[in-house]
């Protein structure tokens, strides 16, 4: 898929049994930013699927604001829910510069030829248990792939174990094979793939 600048792979489905995943996703571009969030509504189901979706909503009407303060917002607004974790990942343009900040059992990995980036996400939940949340920021190099992943991906995912793939023009093909090699048929599953091509040529 193309949006804007980037170019995405998306996997995002309910548990072997259910028919409504509790795990959900943000993408929003503008000509300055893109802003991916990657969202798991404790449990699973219909319960779950709210929770997330309450959080959708917020990331959504505040994509503009620093990701400390959606976050905030969200925990507000999941109060009387079961909660979720979440990840939140902005890439400004003009700053070449990414920025990260998650809370709970979410996970992000990046493969950059140019840095290391390695964010972390803190333990609680969102909704119940906000932690003092930490915005990570690191220089941002086209090329770079970003992965932002629910638990319902195995913790053994590596994006080194695919880096004979031919990333820049084939992100659907990368997240729907490491789903069938990381997901968990007894869990929802939300994984994004994002990439800037770094020859606009080949679009």
């Amino acid at each position: 898929m193309t949006h804007s600048h980037l170019h995405y792979g998306m996997v995002c489905r309910p548990k072997l049994t259910h028919t409504v995943s509790g795990d959900t996703y943000v993408i929003q571009e503008t000509p300055e930013t893109a802003l991916i969030a990657v969202i798991d509504g404790l449990g699973s189901g219909v319960d779950a699927a709210y929770a997330a979706n309450q959080a959708k909503e917020q990331v959504q009407i505040w994509a503009h604001a620093p990701l400390t303060d959606i976050l905030q917002v969200c925990h507000e607004h999941l109060r009387s829910t079961r909660g979720a974790v979440m990840a939140i990942m902005r890439l400004d343009w003009a700053a070449a510069s990414m920025t990260y900040a998650g809370v709970g059992n979410i996970g992000i990995q990046v493969a950059s030829a140019a840095h290391d980036i390695k964010p972390i996400s803190r333990n609680g939940i969102v909704g119940h248990r906000l932690p003092k949340i930490q915005e990570f920021s690191y220089p941002y190099t086209p090329g770079d792939l970003f992965a932002l992943y629910s638990d319902g991906v195995s913790s053994r995912f590596s994006l080194s174990n695919y880096s004979h793939h031919p990333w820049e023009t084939d992100l659907q093909t990368l997240a729907e094979q490491i789903v069938a090699d990381f997901g968990k048929d007894q869990d929802d599953v939300a994984l994004i793939l994002a990439q800037e091509p770094t020859d606009f040529g080949e679009e």
